[in-house]
Order: C-alpha cells, then structure tokens, then sequence
C-alpha cells in the first residue's frame, strides 16, 4: 500500500532519503571546505542576494510548489 507523506513517520522518510543517497551515490560533506564556491563574480552583492531571498520568500511563503 502506497502512503502519503503526510502517513508516514519521519523515520521512514528519513529511511527512504538515506536509501535513495545511497542509491545516488551522495556521500556527507567531510569538509565545510567542499561546499565553498570556486568562483565569485567580481560584480556578487552578497546584500543583493540576500535582499532577493527575503523578497522571494516572504512572496512565496506558503505557496505549494509542487
């Protein structure tokens, strides 16, 4: 029987994005190191973006994207 997300516990549906990593081949970050960016545009604002974030999110809020 299929359940829906919401039937689920979040064990089980942290088990199953544990599998599907697996399955992907997805290994933890080790280094927080791995994660930084190998280029930065000259012209970034990290303001800007953050900005857009906000604005983004307060419009988006609540809306299902799915």
């Amino acid at each position: 029987m299929n359940q829906t997300l919401l039937e689920k516990t979040v064990e089980e549906r942290h088990a199953e994005l544990r599998e599907k990593a697996r399955k992907q081949g997805v290994k933890p970050v080790e280094k927080i190191e791995d994660l930084y960016l190998d280029y930065v545009p000259e012209d970034f604002d990290v303001d800007e973006f953050l900005e857009m974030v906000r604005e983004i999110r307060q419009n988006d809020f609540g809306k299902d994207k799915l």
